[in-house]
């Protein structure tokens, strides 16, 4: 008897001990589940916001990309616009002395908004112009706001076009841009105009380095004189303007062969073309100043 009651016993305990090792698989496998279903709403969290962040990342980082093609753009247009600037401005330098009656032909076409727009496009490119963010590429640049010679000298040139983000979206698609060259026309000094006071203004002449005369224009032929190169052999027999023949320079080599330097209205001749005698330092002073000095034969 006492026999079957410890039998019994050790049943009761192992069938505690299956159900309870039971109850314990059963909750880890409830543990297990429930912390497998927190990773996969805490991933599925992850990715909506990656869905959502992501893309306005990278449009943000494309259009700053875009801001620095748009500053090269417009530094690129400024440099095209100096040098057309440039041009006109020299154009109207030497449109300003051209004589009556004289047909200025391409120097006064030069200043026009058509030309500008030309030599800018020119100088920048058709393809870069394509290629980059300007709307409507070369077409979409605009110079009706540009004007020359106003208020007397000034050049103005005005470049107006839009340009386009890399990604657009409402509110943020083409806006307008504008580049500008300004400045002064290079008329130089006109020495033959009177100054309105000229009564009480001393007279201006022009004088060179090493010249016996004094000029009254600064267009005289003798201060713009052309340079020939003729064989020494052949210089006795060459006559200047005023028929007179050419002797040695004061300040060059003596000559023995070789090619020599003449001008027309000087009477030296010259083995060094660099010489100081065929170059033109040209010095403003009051005619007072011309001590020893005569007029010009010409200009004076």
């Amino acid at each position: 008897m006492e026999k079957n009651k410890e039998i019994k016993n050790k049943t009761r305990k192992l069938k505690t001990i299956k159900f309870c090792n039971k109850k314990i698989f059963i909750l880890k496998g409830m543990l297990l589940r429930a912390k497998k279903g927190k990773r996969l709403s805490s991933a599925a969290s992850i990715t909506v916001e990656a869905s959502l962040v992501l893309p306005l990342f990278i449009f943000f980082f494309v259009n700053i990309l875009g801001a620095f093609d748009i500053l090269k753009l417009q530094c690129d247009m400024e440099a095209a616009l100096h040098q057309t600037g440039s041009e006109i401005m020299e154009s109207a330098g030497i449109l300003r002395h051209i004589k009556e009656g004289e047909e200025p032909g391409v120097i006064k076409g030069a200043l026009s908004a058509a030309y500008a727009g030309k030599r800018v496009r020119d100088y920048l490119g058709e393809e870069y112009l394509d290629n980059s963010c300007v709307v409507n590429k070369s077409s979409g640049l605009s110079f009706a706001e540009s004007a020359f010679l106003s208020d007397g000298d000034i050049i103005d040139i005005v470049a107006s076009y839009k340009v386009h983000p890399i990604l657009g979206i409402v509110e943020f698609t083409n806006f307008p841009m504008e580049s500008r060259f300004y400045g002064h026309a290079f008329t130089g000094y006109n020495g033959d105009a009177k100054a309105e006071n000229s009564s009480k203004e001393e007279e201006m002449v022009y004088v060179t380095e090493h010249g016996s005369v004094y000029h009254r224009s600064l267009s005289c032929s003798h201060l713009n004189f052309s340079v020939r190169a003729v064989d020494f052999k052949n210089v006795s027999s060459q006559r200047n303007v005023d028929r007179c023949k050419y002797y040695q320079c004061e300040y060059c080599k003596k000559a023995t062969g070789g090619t020599v330097f003449i001008t027309d209205y000087g009477n030296r001749y010259h083995t060094n073309v660099n010489c100081s005698g065929l170059k033109r330092t040209i010095f403003t002073i009051p005619i007072s100043q011309a001590h020893g000095k005569g007029p010009c034969s010409e200009c004076g």
